[in-house]
């Protein structure tokens, strides 16, 4: 009888070549560049959002101070 909770290629074993290290390495190597390059353009953008709604704050407060006073 056979154990079928096991997996038929257990008794795989694969090495890989010093090739598919690089390539791995390499592959990884990109994705960190790029997510650092996409949490860059996040952060950018996030404080050109922040200071949009600032100069928006300060614009509010000069347009009302100028309409209370007439």
């Amino acid at each position: 009888m056979e154990n079928t909770s096991l997996p038929s290629g257990v008794y795989n074993v694969t090495t890989s070549s010093p090739e598919e290290d690089e390539l791995k390495l390499y592959l990884a190597n990109i994705r960190y560049l790029a997510l650092k390059i996409t949490y860059v353009i996040i952060g950018t953008v996030g404080i050109f959002d922040n200071l949009f709604v600032l100069i928006v704050f300060i614009l509010f407060i000069k347009i009302t101070d100028k309409v209370l006073t007439s």
